[in-house]
């Protein structure tokens, strides 16, 4: 009698435990859910993370860290040491004041700007996702700030540029170059040839030629060249315009540049390219 009632025990503290375990690993599976579209490929990583909780729990003492007394007068020298002024800037969140203002010079096409800028932090930032997080204003305006700042910087040296030397000098010895290495390599292939290829094996040819004189542009590599590129001018860019203080962080660094690089800068080339204007037109007419 007495074996078969160890066996029925055993039995009872088996099922206790697979309930128990199911409990746990459910839970964790379901909360790993919301990271996740799939329950059933969080199982198995809910079941290694019940398993080492269980080893900690049975393995590992965990206690109270025994705090020596301290006498109160060199206890609270200590706090007024470490306490900080309420004018310190680490507890204000607000946003530095503006220096867009002074560099576009122009109420009329400040108050354009700062519109077109609302509008759409309003509409791709507060009203698509940030305002199911927060009802807080800050974090937008800071955003609005770093905009409006980089726009100045623009603005500021747009102005300094001599427009009489731009339009007369620069662009013309620019294009000039451009006409000169085109002639340069369509000789290379050849005149007759070139007129027999369309536009997409002309532009093969071309690339490749360019490739083997290393004269074509690393953006015209490849996609990936391109993205690179544009990640280096875009990190110029932030150099300039990014205070300081957040210059030096690499993590506020990285997601500026990805974020002007990926949301702003690519969609604008690729809609100012010579290829999407083109079918643009030939949808139009």
């Amino acid at each position: 009698m007495k074996p078969m009632q160890t066996i029925q025990d055993l039995i009872e503290e088996i099922k206790l435990r697979v309930v128990w375990w199911a409990l746990f690993v459910f839970c964790v599976t379901y909360f790993l859910s919301h990271s996740s579209k799939s329950m059933w490929m969080n199982i198995p990583i809910s079941i290694l993370l019940v398993s080492a909780l269980r080893f900690l729990l049975n393995n590992v003492e965990f206690h109270w860290k025994v705090q020596r007394p301290v006498r109160p007068q060199s206890y609270l020298s200590h706090l007024e040491k470490k306490q900080l002024s309420v004018n310190d800037p680490r507890l204000s969140t607000g946003p530095p004041p503006p220096r867009w203002k002074r560099k576009i010079g122009s109420p009329i096409v400040e108050d354009a700007m700062s519109d077109f800028i609302d509008k759409i932090l309003k509409d791709f930032v507060i009203d698509l996702w940030y305002s199911d997080i927060t009802p807080d204003k800050e974090a937008p305006e800071q955003i609005r700030v770093i905009i409006m700042d980089a726009l100045g910087e623009v603005s500021g040296r747009v102005k300094e540029i001599n427009l009489v030397d731009l339009l007369t000098r620069d662009i013309i010895d620019l294009i000039g170059d451009h006409m000169e290495l085109f002639r340069k390599n369509q000789a290379a292939i050849g005149v007759d040839v070139m007129k027999t290829l369309s536009s997409e094996e002309r532009d093969d040819r071309l690339k490749h030629h360019l490739m083997a004189s290393k004269e074509l542009h690393p953006a015209l590599i490849s996609p990936e060249s391109e993205y690179k590129v544009l990640q280096r001018l875009m990190g110029g860019v932030l150099a300039v315009v990014l205070r300081p203080r957040e210059a030096q962080c690499p993590v506020v660094r990285s997601i500026a540049r990805e974020l002007l690089t990926s949301l702003v800068i690519q969609p604008v080339l690729n809609f100012a390219s010579p290829g999407y204007i083109n079918e643009l037109i030939e949808y139009i007419c």
